[in-house]
């Protein structure tokens, strides 16, 4: 998907919340990488939650925040937890409108989508890695459709569904994988492992973040 492309998606689907996330990255530009700056966000993120979890590497996650948030000034500090609380927004209110539509009790899907990736590509990011490209939310539910099959009956007929996802990228083969179970009538929270892996440090981040939101 090409960035006008991207940036007309994100016109047309975007919610308010994913909008002011994007504004406040973009708020970035004048001295910093893009890039960079969305890289930081999303690792300084999960180590933020990881920690909030998990205590047993709690100082070396803590080191590590504050050598990254050392290189920005206090004002543009600020704004990361601005940003993680927008995007945790973004995916309250989706899966808000799963709940809503599910109310009378039929299963229902499409209201989660891949944030972070659409987020990465709008901006622009995507052509400035050689073939990091994250596939749009779309292709990723449809190809989850097709290669997962009767979710609902696996699922009922072992407890759970287990996943590997070898280049998980942004997770949106994840997500699109737990709207299916959800399509299915089943809580992807319940039923739902999955690990996740990829070479690029930032997908791991990214990945590590959209599941835990």
């Amino acid at each position: 998907m090409s960035r006008k492309a991207a940036q007309r998606k994100h016109d047309l689907t975007a919610d308010s919340a994913q909008k002011e996330l994007v504004k406040l990255i973009q708020s970035f530009s004048y001295g910093h990488h893009l890039h960079t700056v969305f890289s930081e966000f999303v690792e300084i993120s999960a180590l933020a939650i990881s920690n909030s979890v998990d205590r047993a590497q709690f100082d070396a996650r803590e080191k590590r925040y504050l050598e990254i948030v050392g290189k920005y000034k206090r004002e543009e500090v600020e704004r990361f937890p601005q940003m993680l609380g927008f995007l945790v927004e973004s995916f309250e209110r989706r899966v808000a409108v799963v709940r809503k539509e599910s109310a009378d009790g039929l299963p229902v899907s499409g209201g989660l989508t891949d944030v972070l990736g659409e987020t990465y590509m709008m901006l622009g990011l995507g052509n400035e890695r050689a073939g990091q490209f994250f596939t749009p939310y779309s292709v990723s539910r449809m190809m989850s459709m097709m290669l997962m099959g009767d979710v609902g009956a696996e699922v009922e007929r072992r407890g759970f569904l287990r996943m590997h996802e070898p280049a998980c990228g942004a997770g949106g083969m994840v997500i699109a994988a737990a709207d299916s179970i959800l399509a299915a009538g089943h809580n992807f929270q319940q039923t739902m492992h999955a690990t996740c892996i990829d070479i690029d440090p930032c997908c791991v981040h990214m990945t590590y973040v959209q599941l835990l939101c």
